[in-house]
C-alpha cells in the first residue's frame, strides 16, 4: 500500500523540484524504497514467527501426548513451515519491483517467477512429507490406543457375560 500510494501520487508531486543539485523525486522515492524494504523485511521476519507458531500448534495437534515432542521432529515441522510462510513476503517483494526488475535486466522477468515456481513445489512436497509423516504417527498412535480401548470392552463384556 506504501509502495503503490508512494509511487502513484508523492513521485509525481515531487517532479520538477529541486533540493540543490538533487530531485526532489528521487529523494522521496529513494525514502519510499527504504521505508517499503523496511516493511517487506519486517514481514519475513513475521513469517518466520507466524510459521513457527502453526508448526507448535501442528506439532502439538498431532501428537496428543502429554510429553514434550522431539527436537528433531519439532524441527522439521519448523522448517518446512517456514519455507511455505516465505514465499508469500518473496512474491509480494516481486510483484512490488517487478518494472524496476525489468528496467534493469529484462530476462530477470522470466528467470525469477521459474525460481519462485520451483521453490513452490519444493516448499509443498517437503510440507506434504513432514505433515505426512507426522500424520502417520498420529495414526498409528490413535490405532493403539483404540486396540487398547477394544481390550477393556471386551474385558467387560466377558466379565458380564460370565456374571
Amino acid at each position: 500500500m506504501l509502495w503503490l500510494i508512494g509511487t502513484s501520487f508523492i513521485v509525481p508531486l515531487g517532479k520538477g523540484g529541486k533540493i540543490g543539485e538533487v530531485d526532489i523525486y528521487r529523494l522521496d522515492f529513494l525514502i519510499i524504497l527504504a521505508a517499503t524494504l523496511v516493511l517487506i523485511v519486517a514481514g519475513f521476519l513475521e513469517a518466520g514467527t507466524v510459521a513457527d507458531s502453526l508448526a507448535g500448534i501442528v506439532a502439538s495437534y498431532i501428537t496428543h501426548r502429554e510429553a514434550p515432542i522431539e527436537e528433531v521432529r519439532f524441527r522439521k515441522i519448523k522448517r518446512s513451515f517456514r519455507t511455505a510462510a516465505h514465499i508469500v513476503p518473496f512474491i509480494v517483494t516481486y510483484l512490488l519491483f517487478t518494472s524496476y526488475i525489468e528496467k534493469i535486466y529484462p530476462l530477470l522477468n522470466i528467470i525469477i517467477p521459474i525460481i519462485i515456481v520451483v521453490w513452490i513445489v519444493v516448499a509443498a512436497i517437503l510440507l506434504c512429507m513432514v505433515l505426512g509423516i507426522e500424520l502417520e504417527e498420529a495414526g498409528r498412535l490413535f490405532a493403539e490406543t483404540m486396540e487398547k480401548r477394544m481390550k477393556i470392552l471386551r474385558k467387560k463384556e466377558q466379565k458380564q457375560k460370565s456374571a
